[in-house]
């Protein structure tokens, strides 16, 4: 049966008064046949099995539950099919596997105002001060690349500062660096390491000033901060990424080009810094290579690194 045929017809049974009123009563009714499946549920779990029935009664209370849920979206004038049409474009966008190529926000003609497509770090613990550091030294062509930027700036050659976890607790945020990696390989934009490598698009228009100015960094920062305080309480475990994460990340940047990259893609990115975050802190350091290309990062502690 269509849906929408169906909100027609379960109308024909619908004695729930005046708008607000029924609003309310198909409310209260989702939650409650909601709670009756859970019921049921509840039954086979206690017992560990199968009740005789259950799936007579599963099925009469799912009924019953669409029941209201028709009500309450005829009351809103909402076309149901398009409610469903719409849950399984959400999933879709959040569960692909596909990313596609990466995005070119390099499309200029000034090679040293680009990303470069593979890069190499080593995050390299110190303990020799009260405080547990961590720096990040640029590897092979990006230590070329950074070089040339500190000494523009007349600072030694490593990409940002010293990080400690600025924290009474000893958290590994000072190994955050990888959540701007991770935005720079899957999603090709990070305004805070092109600051770093000095890759920063001078002479592409108003990029520069918009794209990778100081508002752009601090956003980025904070989204990093953000998204790192947000899986904490579930010790940084990548299957907590979720819906309701990814869509404040998506409201954060909604001015910025990067704003346009789907939901699965911005998981992506998340999964997998958190995944070699781990692997840093739990080895106090190792080497990590980004394709961009490929839109993958990859982690290597000292023992499987040859020089």
């Amino acid at each position: 049966m269509d849906l929408n045929e169906y909100m027609r017809r379960s109308a024909e049974t619908d004695q729930m008064g005046n708008q607000e009123e029924a609003v309310k009563l198909a409310l209260l009714g989702i939650a409650g046949e909601a709670g009756s499946v859970v019921s049921e549920g509840k039954k086979w779990f206690r017992d560990n099995k199968l009740s005789q029935g259950l799936e007579e009664n599963v099925r009469e209370e799912l009924g019953d539950l669409l029941w209201y849920v028709a009500s309450l979206a005829r009351r809103l004038k909402m076309d149901l099919n398009q409610v469903l049409e719409a849950n399984l474009q959400k999933t879709r966008e959040f569960w692909s596997s596909d990313m596609g190529p990466l995005p070119d926000y390099d499309d200029h003609n000034f090679p040293r105002q680009k990303f470069l497509r593979n890069m190499e770090v080593r995050f390299v613990e110190d303990h020799s001060g009260q405080m547990t550091i961590v720096r990040m030294e640029p590897l092979g062509e990006l230590a070329s690349r950074a070089q040339e930027e500190e000494q523009r700036k007349h600072k030694k050659a490593q990409l940002g500062d010293d990080l400690d976890d600025n924290s009474i607790m000893d958290d590994g945020y000072r190994y955050h660096d990888i959540i701007h990696l991770a935005h720079a390989t899957v999603l090709g934009w990070s305004p805070v390491l092109r600051a770093l490598m000095g890759a920063q698009r001078r002479e592409v228009g108003e990029k520069d000033r918009v794209e990778d100015g100081a508002r752009a960094k601090a956003i980025e920062e904070g989204l990093a901060a953000f998204v790192f305080n947000y899986l904490e309480p579930y010790d940084y475990d990548v299957k907590h990424i979720d819906w309701t994460l990814l869509k404040h990340v998506r409201r954060t940047v909604m001015d910025l080009e990067v704003s346009s990259q789907p939901l699965a893609v911005w998981r992506h990115a998340y999964e997998q810094a958190f995944t070699i975050f781990l692997q840093l802190k739990n080895n106090r350091g190792g080497q990590v290579k980004c394709d961009l290309d490929k839109r993958q990062l990859a982690f290597f502690n000292e023992l499987q690194v040859t020089e």
